[in-house]
């Protein structure tokens, strides 16, 4: 079944990051999030595994994709299969350097961040289901981070629907998708690498930057 963009109702969205909120040397100073958006899951389901067909033998793999400890030539195969599909990305980014005093609630800011990458998103596609990579392994944290950022997202009389939850890559594959798509905005804004960048450069749909 093909599922296009212009005629389904709910959107499906995989979230991830790259970067640390901290301020430390030699992490850059620009902190990352994207959303990757497709119609239905199934048109990505594959771009792993014929990135991994494409790769054999010429680069070391893991079991598990995390852009950040594999080979660059994987990941511009992961990034050039994602770039055929019909997908959309969004971005959104922080300046650390703009907060001029120390925080003293990580959990507080990364909750307004995100809550601002999906506004983003759903600006365009106001029903969404949405999967973040699992930041926080406490329950707690993560039901308060929920609930948080739906009442960012639909604090100001927002029309939408929005599912949130909360997985790993194992548990979620499609994240991978969003990891390097992350890393690849990463490698532009911090190390002024754009081959990576360029590779999904015509799927981007949002590129903002973000205020704590």
């Amino acid at each position: 079944m093909l599922h296009s963009f212009d005629k389904v109702k709910l959107h499906y969205g995989f979230l991830d990051e790259s970067g640390i909120l901290e301020k430390k040397a030699k992490t850059g100073n620009l902190f990352i999030i994207t959303a990757v958006i497709v119609a239905h899951p199934s048109l990505i389901s594959q771009v792993m595994k014929m990135a991994r067909r494409r790769a054999q033998p010429r680069f070391k793999r893991h079991k598990v994709f995390k852009a950040s400890k594999e080979d660059a030539g994987f990941i511009k195969l992961v990034l050039q299969e994602l770039s055929k599909k019909d997908i959309k990305i969004a971005i959104g980014v922080w300046n650390k350097k703009r907060i001029k005093q120390p925080f003293t609630d990580k959990n507080a800011l990364y909750i307004r961040l995100l809550a601002q990458t999906i506004c983003l998103v759903m600006d365009l596609y106001p029903n969404l289901s949405l999967v973040v990579h699992k930041r926080y392994a406490n329950p707690i944290i993560r039901n308060q981070l929920s609930r948080q950022v739906r009442e960012i997202v639909f604090g100001s009389n927002r029309k939408g629907f929005l599912i949130l939850d909360q997985k790993t890559e194992m548990e979620c594959l499609e994240l991978e998708m969003a990891d390097a798509v992350a890393w690849a905005v990463f490698q532009k804004y911090n190390n002024k690498k754009l081959e990576f960048y360029n590779l999904i450069k015509k799927r981007i749909i949002k590129e903002n930057r973000l205020a704590a």
